[in-house]
């Protein structure tokens, strides 16, 4: 007897794993990234989040990717974590899942994250500005697309961070916690009066895009290796 009481708690919570997994495979995140959902590290769950709160965007016709790996004349990449299509215009999302305070200023080439540890205790962790990195993203993305449609840039912190000292000047640039996300899209939306894309144009940019998605593992690491040397150059 209890062996079974012992026993069901383990089944229950099997099947609920199981039930979470079959729905995550029906995702457009899943679809097209292809990360398994037991086996996300920190930044892909960040990215899976942040669609999480803007899917709803799905139901009026809009287009998500994930992890665009646009070439550079040097031969190197740079990724795009999150991008939404709408009849406004292109969304370009940099997932930052960070915890930590978060120092910055988008003219500074890096921003630190500091993690407190008592007694007047802190370590810190220094990382590309990402405000210069999603300039870099979107001039790419124009570059590529051939198509001067209006996109924002919208950087997205982990709920768990605190803005100690971000200062942004570019009312072009977003710097928000991941909750606040969704409202933040929809405020663009309320405030772009007309539509700037068609639906031919989203599917004709999403058809564009795709195949940098679906890069192998080599060119994956190549990125890695890239952006870690950008960072230790300074």
């Amino acid at each position: 007897m209890d062996a079974i009481f012992l026993i069901f708690p383990i089944v229950a919570v099997i099947c609920v794993l199981v039930y979470k997994n079959k729905i995550y495979k029906e995702t457009t995140y899943y679809q097209i990234s292809k990360n398994p959902y037991f086996f996300m590290d920190k930044g892909t769950r960040g990215e899976y989040l942040i669609y999480e709160h803007l899917r709803h965007f799905e139901d009026d016709g809009g287009k998500f990717l994930f992890n665009i790996y646009l070439p550079k004349a040097n031969k190197e990449t740079t990724e795009i974590d999150v991008l939404l299509i709408t009849l406004k215009g292109l969304f370009v999302i940099e997932s930052k899942n960070y915890g930590g305070w978060i120092f910055g200023n988008d003219a500074h080439r890096n921003w630190t994250q500091t993690f407190p540890m008592g007694r007047g205790r802190s370590r810190k962790e220094r990382f590309y500005n990402p405000v210069m990195q999603n300039i870099s993203h979107i001039t790419h993305l124009k570059r590529l697309i051939g198509e001067n449609f209006p996109m924002w840039s919208i950087i997205v912190f982990s709920d768990e961070c605190t803005f100690r000292d971000v200062t942004i000047r570019n009312r072009n640039v977003h710097v928000i916690k991941r909750h606040e996300v969704a409202s933040v899209v929809a405020q663009i939306h309320g405030q772009t009066h007309r539509n700037n894309l068609t639906e031919a144009e989203i599917n004709g940019i999403f058809a564009r895009l795709y195949p940098y998605t679906q890069v192998n593992s080599e060119i994956r690491k190549q990125h890695i290796r890239g952006a870690q040397r950008y960072l230790q150059s300074d």
